[in-house]
């Protein structure tokens, strides 16, 4: 969900700051500001919860960028493997691992 809202802010804050900077509008220009902090601190936030999410068979982290080869069958989305899971794991309920392409059902475990 973070993933995929920062992307939205990204986008957001990049298309209201351009239109900011044409009209020449100080509150316009404060509000795109305010929206790249906002995506600053929602991508800082999602850098940390995502590094807990992992692949119960390789124990990769597949919201995470790594330096790993994803496997071969495996295609990005909008070319991140990262986006693939958070729209697979929103809209399906479960995704296929990038990087040994073991699908996986999202539940939580439960702890000893």
């Amino acid at each position: 969900m973070l993933l995929l809202g920062k992307w939205a802010l990204v986008c957001g804050s990049a298309g209201v700051l351009v239109y900011a900077l044409w009209i020449a509008d100080p509150g316009e220009t404060q509000l795109a500001i305010s929206m790249i902090w906002l995506t600053v601190c929602v991508s800082v936030v999602q850098w940390l919860l995502a590094g807990r999410a992992r692949c119960p068979l390789c124990v990769g982290r597949p919201l995470a960028r790594q330096m790993c080869v994803a496997h071969r069958s495996i295609r990005p989305l909008f070319g991140s493997h990262p986006v693939r899971v958070a729209t697979s794991v929103m809209f399906k309920g479960w995704f296929r691992c990038p990087y040994c392409g073991e699908p996986t059902v999202v539940a939580e475990r439960r702890r000893r």
